[in-house]
Protein backbone atom coordinates (compact mmCIF):
# COMPACT_ATOMS: atom_id res chain seq x y z
CA UNK A 1 0.00 0.00 0.00
CA UNK A 2 2.78 2.46 0.92
CA UNK A 3 4.49 2.09 -2.46
CA UNK A 4 1.36 3.43 -4.19
CA UNK A 5 1.85 6.78 -2.46
CA UNK A 6 5.61 7.17 -2.91
CA UNK A 7 4.92 10.15 -5.16
CA UNK A 8 4.03 12.20 -2.05
CA UNK A 9 7.68 12.03 -0.92
CA UNK A 10 10.36 14.42 -2.12
CA UNK A 11 13.31 12.11 -2.77
CA UNK A 12 11.86 9.75 -5.36
CA UNK A 13 13.10 9.21 -8.94
CA UNK A 14 11.28 10.81 -11.85
CA UNK A 15 9.64 7.53 -12.88
CA UNK A 16 7.71 7.47 -9.57
CA UNK A 17 6.11 10.88 -10.17
CA UNK A 18 5.48 10.55 -13.90
CA UNK A 19 1.67 10.15 -14.35
CA UNK A 20 1.51 8.59 -10.84
CA UNK A 21 -2.07 9.51 -9.89
CA UNK A 22 -3.69 8.94 -13.33
CA UNK A 23 -1.92 5.60 -13.73
CA UNK A 24 -2.97 4.48 -10.23
CA UNK A 25 -6.63 5.51 -10.64
CA UNK A 26 -7.12 4.36 -14.24
CA UNK A 27 -5.27 1.07 -13.70
CA UNK A 28 -7.61 0.19 -10.81
CA UNK A 29 -10.60 0.88 -13.05
CA UNK A 30 -9.02 -0.82 -16.09
CA UNK A 31 -8.89 2.37 -18.18
CA UNK A 32 -5.18 3.10 -18.39
CA UNK A 33 -4.46 3.56 -22.14
CA UNK A 34 -2.23 0.74 -23.33
CA UNK A 35 -0.72 0.22 -26.75
CA UNK A 36 -2.82 -2.89 -27.33
CA UNK A 37 -6.11 -1.03 -27.67
CA UNK A 38 -7.97 -3.89 -29.36
CA UNK A 39 -8.63 -5.90 -26.19
CA UNK A 40 -10.45 -4.12 -23.37
CA UNK A 41 -9.79 -5.21 -19.77
CA UNK A 42 -12.82 -6.87 -18.24
CA UNK A 43 -12.58 -4.41 -15.34
CA UNK A 44 -13.29 -1.47 -17.64
CA UNK A 45 -16.51 -3.01 -18.97
CA UNK A 46 -17.61 -4.15 -15.50
CA UNK A 47 -17.08 -0.70 -13.99
CA UNK A 48 -18.86 0.94 -16.93
CA UNK A 49 -21.94 -1.24 -16.37
CA UNK A 50 -21.84 -0.67 -12.60
CA UNK A 51 -21.72 3.11 -12.97
CA UNK A 52 -24.36 3.08 -15.74
CA UNK A 53 -26.78 1.32 -13.39
CA UNK A 54 -25.98 3.84 -10.68
CA UNK A 55 -26.50 6.84 -12.97
CA UNK A 56 -29.84 5.61 -14.36
CA UNK A 57 -31.29 4.75 -10.95
CA UNK A 58 -30.00 7.96 -9.36
CA UNK A 59 -31.37 10.21 -12.10
CA UNK A 60 -34.71 8.39 -11.90
CA UNK A 61 -34.83 8.97 -8.15
CA UNK A 62 -33.97 12.66 -8.58
CA UNK A 63 -36.69 13.18 -11.18
CA UNK A 64 -39.19 11.39 -8.97
CA UNK A 65 -38.37 13.73 -6.06
CA UNK A 66 -38.81 16.71 -8.38
CA UNK A 67 -42.20 15.37 -9.47
CA UNK A 68 -43.18 15.08 -5.82
CA UNK A 69 -41.91 18.66 -5.25
CA UNK A 70 -39.34 17.49 -2.70
CA UNK A 71 -36.76 20.04 -3.82
CA UNK A 72 -34.17 19.37 -1.11
CA UNK A 73 -34.12 15.63 -1.74
CA UNK A 74 -34.10 16.22 -5.48
CA UNK A 75 -31.05 18.48 -5.30
CA UNK A 76 -29.37 16.12 -2.86
CA UNK A 77 -29.87 13.32 -5.40
CA UNK A 78 -29.09 15.20 -8.60
CA UNK A 79 -25.86 16.67 -7.20
CA UNK A 80 -23.91 13.35 -7.18
CA UNK A 81 -25.96 12.09 -10.14
CA UNK A 82 -24.62 14.89 -12.34
CA UNK A 83 -21.03 14.06 -11.42
CA UNK A 84 -21.62 10.36 -12.05
CA UNK A 85 -23.29 11.01 -15.42
CA UNK A 86 -20.36 13.10 -16.66
CA UNK A 87 -17.96 10.47 -15.33
CA UNK A 88 -19.84 7.84 -17.34
CA UNK A 89 -19.33 10.02 -20.43
CA UNK A 90 -15.63 10.24 -19.59
CA UNK A 91 -15.45 6.45 -19.33
CA UNK A 92 -17.03 6.06 -22.75
CA UNK A 93 -14.67 8.60 -24.35
CA UNK A 94 -11.65 7.06 -22.65
CA UNK A 95 -12.60 3.76 -24.25
CA UNK A 96 -13.41 5.42 -27.56
CA UNK A 97 -10.05 7.21 -27.79
CA UNK A 98 -8.03 4.51 -26.06
CA UNK A 99 -5.58 4.09 -28.96
CA UNK A 100 -5.18 7.84 -29.46
CA UNK A 101 -4.49 8.42 -25.77
CA UNK A 102 -1.88 5.65 -25.77
CA UNK A 103 -0.24 7.13 -28.88
CA UNK A 104 -0.25 10.64 -27.37
CA UNK A 105 1.25 9.36 -24.12
CA UNK A 106 4.02 7.54 -26.01
CA UNK A 107 4.70 10.64 -28.11
CA UNK A 108 4.89 12.78 -24.98
CA UNK A 109 7.40 10.37 -23.42
CA UNK A 110 9.55 10.44 -26.54
CA UNK A 111 9.62 14.24 -26.61
CA UNK A 112 10.43 14.44 -22.91
CA UNK A 113 13.02 11.70 -22.52
CA UNK A 114 14.55 11.02 -25.93
CA UNK A 115 16.78 14.06 -25.94
CA UNK A 116 20.37 13.20 -26.91
CA UNK A 117 21.94 16.21 -25.19
CA UNK A 118 20.23 17.12 -21.95
CA UNK A 119 21.24 19.93 -19.62
CA UNK A 120 20.90 19.73 -15.81
CA UNK A 121 18.30 22.50 -15.73
CA UNK A 122 16.19 20.60 -18.28
CA UNK A 123 16.16 17.53 -16.02
CA UNK A 124 15.12 19.77 -13.15
CA UNK A 125 12.29 21.24 -15.24
CA UNK A 126 10.90 17.76 -15.96
CA UNK A 127 11.23 16.68 -12.34
CA UNK A 128 9.62 19.80 -10.88
CA UNK A 129 6.63 19.57 -13.25
CA UNK A 130 6.17 15.86 -12.49
CA UNK A 131 6.22 16.46 -8.73
CA UNK A 132 3.80 19.37 -9.06
CA UNK A 133 1.41 17.35 -11.23
CA UNK A 134 1.46 14.35 -8.87
CA UNK A 135 0.66 16.42 -5.79
CA UNK A 136 -1.98 18.62 -7.40
CA UNK A 137 -3.68 15.57 -8.93
CA UNK A 138 -3.76 13.87 -5.54
CA UNK A 139 -5.77 16.77 -4.06
CA UNK A 140 -9.04 16.35 -6.03
CA UNK A 141 -8.73 12.56 -5.74
CA UNK A 142 -8.40 12.76 -1.96
CA UNK A 143 -11.21 15.33 -1.56
CA UNK A 144 -13.47 13.21 -3.78
CA UNK A 145 -12.60 10.10 -1.79
CA UNK A 146 -13.40 11.91 1.47
CA UNK A 147 -16.72 13.16 0.08
CA UNK A 148 -17.73 9.71 -1.16
CA UNK A 149 -16.73 8.14 2.16
CA UNK A 150 -18.82 10.75 3.99
CA UNK A 151 -21.83 9.82 1.86
CA UNK A 152 -21.26 6.11 2.46
CA UNK A 153 -20.79 6.44 6.22
CA UNK A 154 -23.68 8.85 6.79
CA UNK A 155 -26.38 6.13 7.32
CA UNK A 156 -24.04 4.10 9.53
CA UNK A 157 -23.11 7.11 11.67
CA UNK A 158 -26.74 8.11 12.11
CA UNK A 159 -27.63 4.55 13.11
CA UNK A 160 -24.72 4.47 15.57
CA UNK A 161 -25.74 7.76 17.20
CA UNK A 162 -29.35 6.61 17.60
CA UNK A 163 -28.18 3.29 19.00
CA UNK A 164 -26.00 5.02 21.61
CA UNK A 165 -28.99 7.17 22.53
CA UNK A 166 -31.11 4.00 22.93
CA UNK A 167 -33.32 5.10 20.06
CA UNK A 168 -32.44 2.32 17.66
CA UNK A 169 -36.08 1.44 17.08
CA UNK A 170 -36.67 4.89 15.55
CA UNK A 171 -34.10 4.37 12.80
CA UNK A 172 -34.97 3.23 9.29
CA UNK A 173 -32.02 2.14 7.17
CA UNK A 174 -31.40 4.01 3.92
CA UNK A 175 -28.76 3.84 1.20
CA UNK A 176 -25.76 6.22 0.83
CA UNK A 177 -27.07 7.66 -2.45
CA UNK A 178 -30.72 8.04 -3.39
CA UNK A 179 -31.30 5.44 -6.10
CA UNK A 180 -34.46 3.77 -7.37
CA UNK A 181 -33.98 0.10 -6.57
CA UNK A 182 -36.41 -2.84 -6.60
CA UNK A 183 -38.12 -3.22 -3.25
CA UNK A 184 -36.80 -6.75 -2.78
CA UNK A 185 -33.22 -5.46 -2.86
CA UNK A 186 -33.96 -3.00 -0.06
CA UNK A 187 -35.02 -5.74 2.37
CA UNK A 188 -33.18 -8.50 4.21
CA UNK A 189 -31.16 -10.44 3.27
CA UNK A 190 -30.22 -8.43 0.14
CA UNK A 191 -29.98 -4.95 1.68
CA UNK A 192 -26.29 -5.23 2.76
CA UNK A 193 -25.32 -6.25 -0.77
CA UNK A 194 -27.35 -3.37 -2.23
CA UNK A 195 -25.69 -0.99 0.23
CA UNK A 196 -22.22 -2.16 -0.82
CA UNK A 197 -23.10 -1.92 -4.53
CA UNK A 198 -24.41 1.65 -4.20
CA UNK A 199 -21.40 2.65 -2.13
CA UNK A 200 -19.07 1.15 -4.72
CA UNK A 201 -20.63 3.18 -7.55
CA UNK A 202 -19.44 6.28 -5.70
CA UNK A 203 -15.86 5.03 -5.61
CA UNK A 204 -16.00 4.17 -9.32
CA UNK A 205 -16.90 7.82 -9.95
CA UNK A 206 -14.09 9.05 -7.72
CA UNK A 207 -11.30 6.97 -9.25
CA UNK A 208 -12.50 7.60 -12.80
CA UNK A 209 -12.64 11.38 -12.53
CA UNK A 210 -9.40 11.29 -10.54
CA UNK A 211 -7.75 9.36 -13.35
CA UNK A 212 -9.34 11.14 -16.32
CA UNK A 213 -8.94 14.67 -14.95
CA UNK A 214 -5.50 13.81 -13.62
CA UNK A 215 -4.46 12.58 -17.08
CA UNK A 216 -5.53 15.95 -18.51
CA UNK A 217 -3.64 18.02 -15.96
CA UNK A 218 -0.51 15.88 -16.07
CA UNK A 219 -0.45 16.06 -19.86
CA UNK A 220 -0.80 19.85 -19.70
CA UNK A 221 1.95 20.06 -17.06
CA UNK A 222 4.36 18.09 -19.25
CA UNK A 223 3.43 20.12 -22.33
CA UNK A 224 4.39 23.16 -20.27
CA UNK A 225 7.64 21.39 -19.34
CA UNK A 226 8.36 20.79 -23.03
CA UNK A 227 7.96 24.49 -23.81
CA UNK A 228 10.23 25.39 -20.89
CA UNK A 229 12.82 22.84 -22.04
CA UNK A 230 12.74 24.55 -25.46
CA UNK A 231 13.38 27.88 -23.75
CA UNK A 232 16.35 26.40 -21.94
CA UNK A 233 17.65 24.90 -25.18
CA UNK A 234 17.43 28.24 -27.00
CA UNK A 235 19.37 29.95 -24.21
CA UNK A 236 22.05 27.24 -24.32
CA UNK A 237 22.34 27.55 -28.13
CA UNK A 238 23.10 31.27 -28.04
CA UNK A 239 25.05 31.33 -24.77
CA UNK A 240 28.51 30.66 -26.34
CA UNK A 241 28.00 33.56 -28.76
CA UNK A 242 26.63 36.26 -26.47
CA UNK A 243 29.91 38.24 -26.58
CA UNK A 244 30.45 37.80 -30.33
CA UNK A 245 29.98 40.59 -32.83
CA UNK A 246 30.10 38.31 -35.87
CA UNK A 247 30.11 34.56 -36.51
CA UNK A 248 32.20 32.53 -38.89
CA UNK A 249 30.48 30.53 -41.65
CA UNK A 250 30.98 27.30 -39.68
CA UNK A 251 29.47 28.81 -36.54
CA UNK A 252 26.56 30.18 -38.55
CA UNK A 253 25.92 26.80 -40.07
CA UNK A 254 25.98 25.01 -36.69
CA UNK A 255 23.73 27.63 -35.14
CA UNK A 256 21.30 27.40 -38.04
CA UNK A 257 21.09 23.60 -37.80
CA UNK A 258 20.38 23.73 -34.07
CA UNK A 259 17.73 26.38 -34.60
CA UNK A 260 16.08 24.23 -37.26
CA UNK A 261 15.99 21.35 -34.78
CA UNK A 262 14.35 23.64 -32.20
CA UNK A 263 11.70 24.73 -34.72
CA UNK A 264 10.98 21.10 -35.64
CA UNK A 265 10.50 20.21 -31.97
CA UNK A 266 8.36 23.31 -31.44
CA UNK A 267 6.08 22.28 -34.31
CA UNK A 268 5.87 18.74 -32.92
CA UNK A 269 4.82 20.06 -29.50
CA UNK A 270 2.18 22.32 -31.07
CA UNK A 271 0.78 19.43 -33.11
CA UNK A 272 0.66 17.20 -30.02
CA UNK A 273 -1.10 19.95 -28.04
CA UNK A 274 -3.75 20.44 -30.72
CA UNK A 275 -4.36 16.70 -31.07
CA UNK A 276 -4.70 16.29 -27.31
CA UNK A 277 -7.06 19.29 -27.09
CA UNK A 278 -9.30 17.79 -29.78
CA UNK A 279 -9.52 14.44 -28.01
CA UNK A 280 -10.37 16.08 -24.67
CA UNK A 281 -12.71 18.75 -26.07
CA UNK A 282 -15.98 16.94 -25.22
CA UNK A 283 -14.69 15.90 -21.80
CA UNK A 284 -13.58 19.44 -20.96
CA UNK A 285 -16.84 21.01 -22.14
CA UNK A 286 -18.98 18.47 -20.28
CA UNK A 287 -16.89 18.92 -17.17
CA UNK A 288 -17.31 22.70 -17.11
CA UNK A 289 -21.07 22.45 -17.60
CA UNK A 290 -21.50 19.74 -14.96
CA UNK A 291 -19.17 21.47 -12.49
CA UNK A 292 -21.23 24.66 -12.73
CA UNK A 293 -24.43 22.70 -12.04
CA UNK A 294 -22.88 20.69 -9.21
CA UNK A 295 -21.47 23.80 -7.53
CA UNK A 296 -24.87 25.48 -7.81
CA UNK A 297 -26.71 22.46 -6.38
CA UNK A 298 -24.17 22.12 -3.57
CA UNK A 299 -24.46 25.76 -2.58
CA UNK A 300 -28.25 25.67 -2.57
CA UNK A 301 -28.16 22.51 -0.47
CA UNK A 302 -25.56 24.03 1.85
CA UNK A 303 -27.77 27.05 2.45
CA UNK A 304 -30.82 24.82 2.90
CA UNK A 305 -29.46 22.37 5.48
CA UNK A 306 -28.94 25.20 7.94
CA UNK A 307 -27.60 23.94 11.28
CA UNK A 308 -27.45 20.29 10.23
CA UNK A 309 -23.79 19.61 11.04
CA UNK A 310 -23.35 16.37 9.09
CA UNK A 311 -25.26 17.69 6.09
CA UNK A 312 -23.25 20.93 6.09
CA UNK A 313 -19.99 18.95 6.25
CA UNK A 314 -21.18 16.80 3.35
CA UNK A 315 -21.94 19.72 1.04
CA UNK A 316 -18.84 21.68 2.01
CA UNK A 317 -16.76 18.62 1.08
CA UNK A 318 -18.71 18.20 -2.16
CA UNK A 319 -18.23 21.86 -3.14
CA UNK A 320 -14.50 21.69 -2.40
CA UNK A 321 -14.21 18.52 -4.48
CA UNK A 322 -16.06 20.12 -7.42
CA UNK A 323 -13.91 23.25 -7.26
CA UNK A 324 -10.77 21.11 -7.05
CA UNK A 325 -11.75 19.29 -10.23
CA UNK A 326 -12.39 22.61 -11.95
CA UNK A 327 -9.07 24.01 -10.75
CA UNK A 328 -7.21 21.08 -12.32
CA UNK A 329 -8.53 21.97 -15.78
CA UNK A 330 -8.09 25.73 -15.37
CA UNK A 331 -4.56 25.54 -14.00
CA UNK A 332 -3.54 23.07 -16.71
CA UNK A 333 -4.73 25.44 -19.43
CA UNK A 334 -2.87 28.34 -17.82
CA UNK A 335 0.40 26.38 -17.64
CA UNK A 336 0.29 25.57 -21.36
CA UNK A 337 -0.67 29.12 -22.39
CA UNK A 338 1.95 30.92 -20.29
CA UNK A 339 4.88 28.62 -21.10
CA UNK A 340 4.13 28.66 -24.84
CA UNK A 341 3.87 32.47 -24.95
CA UNK A 342 7.09 32.93 -22.99
CA UNK A 343 9.03 31.21 -25.76
CA UNK A 344 8.92 34.29 -28.01
CA UNK A 345 10.28 36.49 -25.20
CA UNK A 346 13.19 34.12 -24.63
CA UNK A 347 13.95 34.01 -28.34
CA UNK A 348 13.86 37.81 -28.66
CA UNK A 349 16.20 38.27 -25.67
CA UNK A 350 18.90 36.11 -27.33
CA UNK A 351 21.53 37.63 -29.70
CA UNK A 352 19.61 36.60 -32.81
CA UNK A 353 21.08 39.56 -34.71
CA UNK A 354 24.21 37.45 -35.23
CA UNK A 355 22.30 35.61 -37.94
CA UNK A 356 22.53 36.71 -41.53
CA UNK A 357 19.24 37.91 -43.13
CA UNK A 358 18.40 34.46 -44.63
CA UNK A 359 18.77 32.79 -41.21
CA UNK A 360 16.84 35.50 -39.41
CA UNK A 361 13.71 34.18 -41.04
CA UNK A 362 14.00 31.15 -38.75
CA UNK A 363 13.97 33.44 -35.72
CA UNK A 364 11.07 35.45 -37.14
CA UNK A 365 9.12 32.27 -37.83
CA UNK A 366 9.61 31.00 -34.27
CA UNK A 367 8.69 34.35 -32.70
CA UNK A 368 5.55 34.73 -34.82
CA UNK A 369 4.48 31.15 -34.09
CA UNK A 370 4.91 31.52 -30.33
CA UNK A 371 3.43 35.03 -29.98
CA UNK A 372 -0.04 33.53 -29.89
CA UNK A 373 -0.30 31.34 -26.75
CA UNK A 374 -1.40 27.76 -27.12
CA UNK A 375 -4.92 27.50 -25.75
CA UNK A 376 -6.78 24.48 -24.41
CA UNK A 377 -10.05 26.26 -25.22
CA UNK A 378 -13.23 24.37 -26.07
CA UNK A 379 -16.53 25.83 -27.33
CA UNK A 380 -17.86 28.44 -24.85
CA UNK A 381 -15.03 27.87 -22.33
CA UNK A 382 -11.30 28.50 -22.08
CA UNK A 383 -9.69 26.69 -19.13
CA UNK A 384 -7.56 29.25 -17.29
CA UNK A 385 -7.09 30.64 -13.82
CA UNK A 386 -8.93 33.78 -14.94
CA UNK A 387 -11.96 31.62 -15.76
CA UNK A 388 -11.68 29.88 -12.38
CA UNK A 389 -11.52 33.23 -10.59
CA UNK A 390 -14.60 34.40 -12.48
CA UNK A 391 -16.47 31.25 -11.42
CA UNK A 392 -15.52 31.82 -7.78
CA UNK A 393 -16.62 35.45 -7.99
CA UNK A 394 -19.97 34.51 -9.52
CA UNK A 395 -20.51 31.77 -6.93
CA UNK A 396 -19.78 34.21 -4.11
CA UNK A 397 -22.25 36.71 -5.54
CA UNK A 398 -24.96 34.07 -5.75
CA UNK A 399 -24.35 33.01 -2.15
CA UNK A 400 -24.56 36.61 -0.98
CA UNK A 401 -27.77 37.13 -2.95
CA UNK A 402 -29.45 33.99 -1.61
CA UNK A 403 -28.35 34.74 1.95
CA UNK A 404 -29.84 38.24 1.78
CA UNK A 405 -33.30 36.74 1.12
CA UNK A 406 -33.19 34.37 4.07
Amino acid sequence: MAKWFRFLKRDQPLSVYFFAVPRLSLSIMGYWPEKSGDILPWRSLAHFVILAIGVVTELHAGMRFLDQQQITLALETLCPAGTSAVTLLKMFLMLRYRRDLAAMWSRLRSLLFDSKTELPDQRQIRLSHSIMAARINFWPLSTGFFTCTTYNLKPILIALVLFLQHRGDDFVWFTPFNMTMPTVLLRAPFFPLTYIFIAYTGYVTIFMFGGCDGFYFEFCAHLSALFEVLQSEIRSIFKPYKDHLELSPVQLYNLEQRMRAVIIRHNAIIDLTKFFRERYAIITLAHFVSAAMVIGFSMVNLLTVGNNGLGALLYVAYTIAALSQLLVYCYGGTLVAESSAELCQVMFSCPWQLFKPPQRRLVLFLIMRSQRPMSMAVPFFSPSLATFAAILQTSGSIIALVTSFQ
